[in-house]
């Protein structure tokens, strides 16, 4: 069973353990697509209010790794990324993950320039390679959607998805100009399938042509499954781009 708030808890570990400074560090895969959260030190002079990680530091915490995000805390502040924040997301290409001592909250920021990984095969990784944002990244590179700041970091209480995270799906969906379609039997390609677990809605896909539905499950790598009788039981709603 994969533990999908995995990394929320080492990088609040680490933001209580150095509390009276912004801790930060790096999230990446090793050569075997494991997760790795590796902490590194703050370099910056004014560590209750910035951090910076060194360029010596971080080449040599990222040999032989695939950096996948950035970590940091705030603490005197809420997670919301500070325009200092955006601007150094868009000079490292990497989403920040960012936890906030004050209100014990999490924000996930994709900067503009993200280059998206490869839809095909693709390594699970809590919130920055997850289920939702496989159908992000599938709508920006098919160009249906545009770039937008959206709160990524998603909570799940058990396999449904806590409260937060349902109203940020939902701006998601208004944002883009989804429309729920009610007629779950006359699927067309590129529809956004919302899956459910006892009722409540816990997995995302797409429907592509075949029958099938490109998806990304934790524990697994992103894959397309033949929509069966099992998956048709488990769709919650559907919802096309107009």
């Amino acid at each position: 069973m994969c533990d999908f708030n995995f990394i929320q808890k080492l990088i609040k570990a680490h933001a209580e353990h150095e509390s009276e400074n912004e801790c930060c560090g790096l999230i990446a895969l090793n050569t075997f697509q494991e997760l790795q959260v590796i902490p590194c030190e703050n370099t910056h002079f004014d560590k209750e209010n910035f951090f910076e990680i060194s360029p010596k530091s971080y080449l040599e915490k990222s040999r032989n790794l695939q950096v996948c995000s950035i970590y940091h805390s705030h603490i005197i502040s809420s997670s919301t990324p500070s325009k200092y924040d955006k601007i150094s997301s868009e000079n490292w290409c990497l989403p920040f993950y960012i936890y906030g001592l004050q209100d014990k909250s999490f924000y996930l920021h994709f900067p503009k320039n993200y280059k998206i990984p490869e839809l095909e095969a693709r390594t699970y990784i809590p919130d920055i390679q997850n289920c939702f944002r496989f159908v992000v990244d599938y709508y920006l590179l098919k160009g249906y959607i545009k770039y937008f700041d959206l709160n990524f970091a998603l909570t799940k209480n058990g396999q449904a998805y806590s409260k937060d995270t349902v109203e940020v799906i939902k701006k998601f969906l208004k944002v883009n100009k989804f429309k729920k379609i009610h007629n779950k039997d006359e699927l067309q390609e590129h529809d956004l399938i919302l899956f459910e677990i006892d009722g409540l809605f816990s997995h995302f896909g797409v429907f592509c042509e075949n029958d099938e539905v490109w998806h990304h499950e934790g524990n697994f790598l992103s894959r397309r499954s033949h929509i069966n009788e099992e998956f048709s039981d488990r769709v919650h709603s559907v919802y096309r781009l107009i």
